[in-house]
């Protein structure tokens, strides 16, 4: 396969689509270009790629226009979105002699041009074993043939990808990795504790190590695409020693490798984020049960629920949220999903913008039972979270639902606990928990967000005149007095206490609020205003952080 633009595209496949290519794909293609405003210039032979340019804009239409007069080879846009398709654009295509392509809706900028430059690397490669492309298990018995000896072609986390049918006299080792499906553990670290994954990685070429007590004969050669480690090949003996020219053969088996390593790689990456895709939509309500277990396995008609998973917020005045690496949604979605199936949970885990959202499936069939073990995982999974991290996490507890199709409502009532753990004022909140079991801050929270069209006191409120007074510098403490007397039912010693300020300062400070605001904290009324709007300031920040 040559570097071309039909090549290209076919080992791409999974990141990007053809929208229009007037003069078909057999077109050479010279390298990768991001379109750069200050210099828009492409070279010939460029795939052009037009970061930050809407496909249904004029800008656009003049960038694949320009596209034609460099001669480049084609022009790629994020995805069309809703719609019909852009017919200026298309007609600007044809006129010009550039191809269109679109980046497919899961992936995003990175990925796309990752894919592309590794793509590019190896597309000349693609075609040299005359097995189809992304067939591993033919090319497996391919390159067995070629290297003289038993092939496992393997990811960059050692799982088995594809093996060679050869099994005559092949050792304990390969057979343990192929019916596992992954390199044992015993023998990965020892591969790690002697280096010799780190120069595996590292190397050019092929390496050759002979038998060494339990270690047997191997040979290996990692697959590259660039500079990125697509996997790995290994060879063993079948029978005899493994032949002298094993290295050079394997350093051509890794070239020949590579354009089918990475369209595996993408093909995979693709599959997962249509799972996740499905995932989304079906948490949203708007998605189909069905398709998600087509692509998943989790069972349709079995009682499923949601688990709503964020980090808690940081202390007030605390530096920094945490001592681990950030905690984002991705990572909260990968170590839940991990740690569901080590219990053997069937799960998809997804990121979203607080954290992440775990749907679980195929939970018992009596509601009781199934509520009581998912309030076990989800405690035990909040506690490993937060060891893993170094910050507290928090998981709302979604409501056990019949089927799949109701996975929605389970999310509503996971996302409702979860926001009443984050936000309520419980001096020792629990890391995970139910709407049911925190009622009183789900109901409480219910109401500020009726309230939310008020979101600022108005204007001649008791609070609204504190809260300007409080913006002058060493005056917002006033606000934190008022909130700490309402918060401790009107008792000043707690909430001076609470404060860690002496009750002298505390009744000065009390004294002063009130009179610079008149709020007058006899009356049940004022008193109830100033506590609900106070906690809307409080929750709008927080909201905000």
């Amino acid at each position: 396969m040559e570097r071309t633009l039909r090549g290209v595209v076919a080992l791409a496949e999974a990141v990007v689509e053809v929208g229009v290519a007037p003069v078909g794909l057999d077109v050479p293609v010279t390298g990768l270009d991001v379109f750069d405003r200050a210099e828009p210039g492409a070279d010939p032979g460029a795939l052009v790629v037009a970061v930050g340019v809407d496909p249904r804009s004029e800008r656009a239409v003049a960038l694949v226009r320009a596209a034609g007069r460099d001669r480049a080879a084609a022009v790629v846009f994020r995805e069309e979105g809703a719609g019909p398709p852009n017919r200026a654009l298309r007609e600007a295509a044809g006129e010009a002699g550039a191809a269109v392509l679109f980046r497919r809706t899961w992936a995003d900028w990175a990925q796309l041009i990752g894919t592309l430059r590794a793509g590019l690397a190896v597309a000349e490669e693609a075609g040299a074993a005359n097995v189809p492309l992304g067939d591993l298990d033919a090319l497996a018995e391919a390159l067995a043939a070629l290297v003289g000896g038993a092939v496992t072609i393997e990811s960059p986390d050692s799982r088995v990808l594809a093996y060679s049918s050869n099994n005559r006299d092949v050792d304990d080792i390969r057979r343990s990795t192929i019916l596992g499906r992954r390199v044992p553990a015993e023998r990965r670290a020892a591969m790690r504790e002697d280096g010799f994954l780190a120069l595996l990685r590292r190397s050019p070429g092929a390496l050759h190590r002979r038998a060494d007590g339990t270690a047997p004969e191997r040979a290996a050669v990692a697959v590259r695409a660039g500079e990125e480690v697509l996997g790995s090949l290994w060879v063993a003996p079948t029978g005899c020693p493994l032949p002298p020219t094993v290295a050079e053969a394997l350093r051509a088996a890794a070239r020949i490798a590579a354009p089918h390593l990475l369209h595996d790689q993408a093909r995979r990456s693709g599959r997962h984020e249509l799972v996740l895709e499905a995932a989304r939509a079906l948490l949203a309500g708007r998605g189909s049960a069905d398709l998600l277990a087509a692509r998943t396995g989790l069972p349709p008609a079995e009682p499923c629920a949601v688990l709503a998973i964020a980090p808690a917020p940081a202390a007030p005045g605390s530096a920094t949220p945490g001592a681990g690496t950030p905690l984002t949604g991705g990572r909260l979605a990968r170590s839940a999903r991990a740690a569901c199936a080590r219990r053997g949970h069937p799960v998809v885990a997804v990121a979203v913008d607080d954290g992440a959202r775990v749907l679980l499936g195929g939970l018992e069939r009596d509601p009781r039972h199934a509520a009581a073990r998912l309030s076990r995982l989800a405690d035990a999974l909040a506690g490993e979270l937060s060891e893993e991290s170094g910050r507290p996490v928090r998981i709302g507890v979604g409501e056990v639902r019949a089927a799949l199709d109701r996975a929605a409502e389970s999310a509503r009532t996971a996302e409702q606990a979860l926001r009443a753990l984050r936000l309520g004022r419980s001096p020792n909140p629990p890391r995970a928990a139910r709407a049911g079991e925190l009622a009183d801050t789900v109901a409480l929270l219910t109401v500020l967000d009726a309230l939310r069209e008020q979101s600022a006191p108005t204007s001649d409120s008791s609070v609204a005149r504190l809260v300007a007074h409080a913006a002058k510098p060493g005056e917002e403490v006033l606000l934190d007095t008022l909130r700490a007397y309402l918060e401790h039912a009107g008792d000043s010693a707690r909430a001076a206490a609470a404060l860690n300020v002496p009750a002298s300062t505390f009744r000065y400070r009390k004294q002063k609020a009130e009179r610079l605001c008149g709020v007058d904290l006899d009356d049940p009324d004022a008193r109830l205003l100033a506590h609900l709007q106070l906690r809307l300031l409080a929750l709008t920040a927080a909201e905000r952080e």
